[in-house]
């Protein structure tokens, strides 16, 4: 059964998004590395050693794991689709958030944040904090974006001919990972309805 498939079948069986979401995601290989996982060792394991956090505190979420993007509708394709790596770990969620912290004084000084459509990404940023999620992509300008935005590089390059980019974000726990995928489920439902 793949990915889909099993989504399908855990809404057919009432099954808890939650409960479908840890199957699909936590339980079940990555789709687009099979066959092909000394890849996937290497990418996690580079992760891993980069944060000095447990491989196995490391998923892959989006088209590369289940072989579709729910919410842009178009299945993964090599080359072209993105790797996104959700990092579970509270002890790196909380290292990244107090330097934040410290960077921004308290996110009195809000200057480090990107402008896009002309506000500021804090607000954005907090948001995903209060819902357990650290964006790195929302990250202000400091040494901290620098040196993540370098290793990121550096592994999509490496990993190019399969991924477009190679992304992350650290969740603080794996309920908060499996609340945030509960949208592709709903996504996908809601899809399905049309």
């Amino acid at each position: 059964m793949n990915h889909i498939e099993s989504i399908e079948v855990g809404l057919r069986d009432k099954k808890p998004y939650n409960e479908i979401v840890r199957k699909v995601y936590l339980a079940y290989p990555t789709k687009a590395l099979i066959g092909d996982e000394e890849r996937q060792y290497q990418i996690l394991n580079d992760i891993s050693c980069f944060f000095n956090v447990p491989i196995m505190s490391i998923q892959v979420a989006g088209s590369a794991k289940i072989g579709r993007s729910v919410h842009k509708q178009r299945d993964f394709e090599p080359g072209n689709s993105d790797l996104d790596i959700a990092i579970i770990d509270l002890g790196l969620y909380q290292k990244y958030m107090e330097k934040i912290f410290n960077v921004t004084k308290g996110y009195s000084d809000q200057t480090g944040f990107q402008i896009r459509d002309g506000r500021s990404t804090a607000e954005e940023y907090l948001s995903y904090l209060t819902r357990g999620i650290f964006r790195a992509d929302l990250m202000p300008v400091c040494e901290e974006r620098k040196s993540w935005n370098q290793f990121f590089g550096q592994l999509s390059l490496r990993h190019g001919d399969l991924f477009k980019s190679i992304n992350a974000g650290i969740y603080m726990s794996q309920s908060f990972f499996e609340s945030k995928q509960r949208s592709v489920i709903r996504n996908y439902i809601d899809t399905k309805a049309i």
